[in-house]
């Protein structure tokens, strides 16, 4: 993916680069750094997986996001738009929200000590 390319090239160009995509909502989301992050689900598909993350924005000190990474199982596209499914059975749907329940507890607490996200 583009974001793991880029943050393997962090180095001497990455401050101005930084800078540039942190004007961005969806890059400063996209290339910041993981903070924290659930063990990666699979769904039916030996390929697909669904990981729950927080992460923090790429202007480091205001923005925090829940992320979530997804390979998905497949995608259909009858209704003329492209749709993705990952699906879960009942073990893993469980674990899904209770992952998710975790990163909003983390995001709470980053964001407690954190007055100015207040």
């Amino acid at each position: 993916m583009i974001q793991d390319h880029l943050i393997e090239a962090r180095g001497p160009l990455w401050q101005p680069l930084q800078k540039l995509f942190s004007k961005s909502k969806s890059l400063s989301a996209l290339l910041g750094d993981v903070v924290f992050e659930t063990p990666e689900l699979q769904g039916q598909s030996s390929h697909s997986l669904f990981q729950w993350r927080v992460k923090r924005g790429l202007d480091s000190t205001h923005s925090l996001y829940v992320s979530l990474k997804l390979i998905l199982d497949g995608y259909a596209g009858p209704e003329g738009r492209l749709r993705n499914y990952i699906s879960f059975d009942l073990e893993t749907a469980e674990q899904v929200r209770a992952d998710l329940d975790a990163c909003i507890a983390q995001l709470r607490h980053l964001k407690a000590s954190m007055p100015s996200l207040m």
